[in-house]
């Protein structure tokens, strides 16, 4: 399969690091930034779709967030500015709920 790209800014501690990209591929949901404002426990951050509960969408301010629900009650929050749509019919294509 094809490796999908999007660019996300990362929501971690009620801030936004921008300059990150999630890629979805056959095994998992991975998100990877070189900046070192991030935590450096986030900077390559893996997500394997039998560990994601569900996927749904929060709105802030201005922008609308996707959340990723871990089954071990973790959440991960992301702006994605282009290809949120593409991203859920990936995710349901992997067999992930999506609540939008």
């Amino acid at each position: 399969m094809k490796k999908n790209r999007f660019y996300v800014s990362f929501c971690c501690n009620k801030y936004y690091y921008p300059d990150g990209e999630l890629t979805v591929d056959d095994q998992a949901v991975t998100y990877k930034t070189t900046q070192v404002t991030v935590p450096a426990e986030y900077w390559n951050l893996e997500m394997k779709y039998t560990d994601i509960g569900y996927i749904y969408t929060e709105k802030t301010k201005c922008f609308k967030t996707v959340v990723i629900h871990m089954k071990d009650s973790k959440n991960y929050k992301f702006i994605i500015y282009f290809g949120r749509k593409k991203f859920y019919e990936l995710m349901k294509a992997h067999g992930v709920t999506v609540n939008t």
